[in-house]
């Protein structure tokens, strides 16, 4: 909005020029005989100079007023020196710290975007910011943590909290029910972290459970000698499978069939009906003897 004054300003230099056209229209309405004198080449020249003189001061104030609603005006001020977030500062502020309205703009349609400066020297990136006001604005720069950080951070330090209570490794000699332990239990033994305890736990849900520490030779990174941490008691009872009731899915989930044994375990069924035992599939390319030593723990019919 313009000021009380400039509205003035500009009004009265407006009824001025009506004024100045009015009589030279008046004036050519006249007769020849009651004409003045005519205009000299002097006081055309005064008019033009005084209507470029209204469009310069028009110019002027559009240049003034187009940066308003950042609230702030084109002229440049003293930069000031002061710690600010290029993040969070407004646009008013980035003008007190000498940089251009234009440049303040940039930054924030920058912001408006989803940009953010992750560090001071990104801000050295912002369109028009010259080396020399880098160097200027760089010790006051000081950039927050955004709440994704904070968050990343927090999750790291209750990460960290985790591990300081993790248990302690056992001493050598120390034997564990390899049914029985949990991750936990599993994670005391050296060289089984997270990662390895899930696949031992894992590995044991899908079999039905082991009744053998050797066994754990079939799960894959497992440090060497592992088995000797563990014991298997003697009246373990592994979780028994029927073969004919099992579905498809629930078959080839178990880690000692593959899908090709899978389907021949149904296409016999379909076409002969229930297996009795291991032994109905013993003319199967599929299977071997080996196979079926390790099956009968775990399957019924």
């Amino acid at each position: 909005m313009l000021a009380k004054a400039e509205r003035r300003t500009l009004a009265a230099a407006a009824v001025a020029l009506a004024a100045v056209f009015l009589l030279l229209r008046f004036c050519e309405g006249r007769t020849e005989a009651e004409s003045p004198a005519p205009v000299s080449e002097e006081e055309w020249q005064a008019l033009a100079d005084f209507e470029d003189e209204l469009r310069r001061d028009s110019a002027e104030w559009a240049a003034k007023h187009q940066y308003e609603k950042y609230g702030y005006s084109t002229g440049r001020r003293t930069p000031e020196s002061f710690p600010f977030d290029p993040n969070t500062a407004d646009s008013a502020t980035l003008v007190r710290l000498g940089l251009h309205p234009w440049q303040a703009a940039n930054a924030m349609k920058y912001r408006k975007r989803g940009g953010r400066w992750r560090s001071p020297e990104d801000f050295r990136r912002l369109y028009g910011l010259s080396e020399a006001d880098y160097s200027r604005l760089r010790p006051y720069i000081r950039i927050a943590p955004s709440a994704e950080e904070i968050e990343r951070e927090r999750r790291q330090e209750r990460h960290d909290s985790l591990r300081a209570t993790w248990p302690k490794k056992y001493a050598e000699g120390t034997v564990l029910d390899l049914n029985e332990a949990d991750t936990t239990a599993l994670k005391g033994i050296p060289g089984i972290g997270t990662w390895r305890a899930q696949a031992i736990t894992r590995y044991r849900e899908r079999l039905g459970g082991f009744i053998s520490t050797d066994q754990l030779k079939e799960i894959d990174d497992l440090p060497e000698g592992i088995e000797r941490w563990f014991t298997v008691s003697s009246d373990a009872r592994p979780r028994r499978m029927n073969v004919n009731k099992a579905t498809f899915k629930q078959l080839v989930r178990h880690p000692y069939l593959n899908y090709e044994q899978v389907k021949e375990v149904a296409n016999f069924i379909r076409l002969q009906g229930p297996l009795r035992s291991w032994e109905d599939l013993r003319l199967s390319p599929h299977f071997t003897e080996r196979d079926f030593e390790r099956l009968r723990p775990y399957f019924d019919f």
